[in-house]
């Protein structure tokens, strides 16, 4: 939904701006320089809705780069009769410009965590984030030739040849582009965000639509016996493109066996629990009965009270039945939902079922505040600095398990 968004918004922008922006693109590329000098600096909590939507949302997570990266690529194989063709062909230089100046946002947001992993070994990424990592640093090393080769005052010194050699990198750029998405949303995908399943499609199609369109332009050319030659690197990158796409399509029936067995789990886990809780609730009100009566018949007022005192502070103790009991709260984005692990008495293990918040924020506040609650045996705990909501919505979810686990 925010990809289509952006692809529409962004076509519609350069169809009514076109003109002013071949005249004066420097004005663009400052306005692309400036909202990503505030997206890399906008705060994580506090803002206003709309602004959320499109720091956090479309600049942050890359959404504006690629979408301006796709209308680039396809504006070379679009049928003439496609009537934005026209517009996205002439100004497709400064689109990339564009993009290539917003991608700086996306990779300055995220470096911090991802690049940081790769390079120097801190924090923890899965093996999905790292392929993703280290695909954008190759894309990165292709980006800067072919961003300052696409300014008019610096093509205008190339010679022609030179300059379309150089530009023919942008198809191994488009494949390393959809590898990068795809690595992201696939490691979502096996976490268990199924939200994730239907963009990656979208971006599947895409690219496939596309490496159907190169190929057919290339038979065009083929059988009208035009010499103009098409590199083995334009095949070399569209036959995986196309490969993938497929394959997309051959593990969705894996991925959805994969969520619905997940759920299926978290049910039966939930009606173990509330059997549990029912039969403990019956258990507990029929000793209440009976010390009721005991009470009524033999013990003296100020006896009743002691012992009421002392099964209070038993409960105080944070004594719990062993098991596994789920829990779940509001946080940034949503509900958050966890599963607390009970073994001796106290949590030895908290685990994340189920979380709607952003990757890099949660992974701040899961990384700290589970840490510290299994440390303290408590969740009084600190929130973290920009991630408060989301450090709240753990320790709470924690809360409504361990209400469960009280004995």
């Amino acid at each position: 939904m925010i990809l289509t968004l952006t692809l529409l918004c962004s076509l519609a922008f350069f169809h009514f701006f076109g003109k002013a922006v071949k005249k004066k693109p420097a004005v663009l590329y400052g306005v692309c320089i400036l909202l990503s000098l505030v997206s890399i600096f906008y705060p994580r909590e506090g803002g206003l809705p709309f602004l959320d939507f499109f720091f956090k949302k479309i600049m942050q997570r890359g959404v504006l780069a690629g979408s301006l990266f796709i209308l680039v690529m396809l504006a070379p194989v679009l049928p003439k009769r496609f009537s934005g063709r026209k517009t996205i062909y002439l100004l497709r230089g400064e689109m990339a410009i564009s993009a290539s100046l917003i991608t700086l946002a996306h990779n300055l947001a995220f470096g911090g965590k991802y690049f940081g992993a790769v390079f120097f070994g801190q924090g923890h990424i899965s093996l999905m984030e790292l392929h993703a990592a280290i695909v954008s640093c190759l894309m990165i090393l292709l980006l800067i030739p072919l961003t300052i080769t696409s300014f008019q005052s610096i093509r205008r010194k190339m010679q022609a040849k030179s300059w379309k050699k150089l530009q023919n990198w942008s198809y191994l750029f488009y494949l390393l582009l959809y590898l990068h998405i795809f690595f992201i949303y696939q490691g979502a995908l096996l976490r268990g965000k199924g939200e994730y399943f239907f963009t990656l499609m979208l971006y599947s199609f895409i690219f496939g639509f596309y490496g159907f369109l190169r190929i057919r332009q290339y038979r065009i050319q083929k059988e009208s016996k035009e010499k103009k030659a098409v590199p083995l690197l334009r095949i070399a990158g569209i036959l995986p493109i196309v490969c993938l796409f497929l394959s997309v399509f051959y593990s969705a029936g894996k991925y959805r066996a994969a969520l619905e067995a997940n759920v299926d789990k978290i049910r039966a886990q939930e009606t173990v629990a509330e059997s549990k809780g029912s039969g403990e609730d019956k258990s507990d009100s029929s000793e209440k009965a009976s010390e009721a009566a005991g009470e009524k018949d033999s013990a003296k007022p100020t006896g009743g009270s002691s012992d009421s005192q002392g099964s209070d502070a038993n409960s105080a103790s944070g004594a719990y039945k062993d098991g596994e009991y789920l829990g779940k709260a509001s946080a940034y984005n949503g509900n958050v939902e966890v599963k607390v692990t009970i073994s001796g008495g106290k949590m030895t293990a908290i685990d994340i079922v189920k979380t709607k918040d952003d990757e890099d924020y949660f992974y701040d506040a899961q990384k700290k505040v589970i840490p510290e609650i299994l440390e303290k045996q408590s969740t009084d705990v600190d929130a973290v600095a920009g991630a408060t909501t989301s450090s709240e919505g753990i320790a709470h979810a924690v809360e409504k398990a361990l209400e469960q686990a009280k004995q």
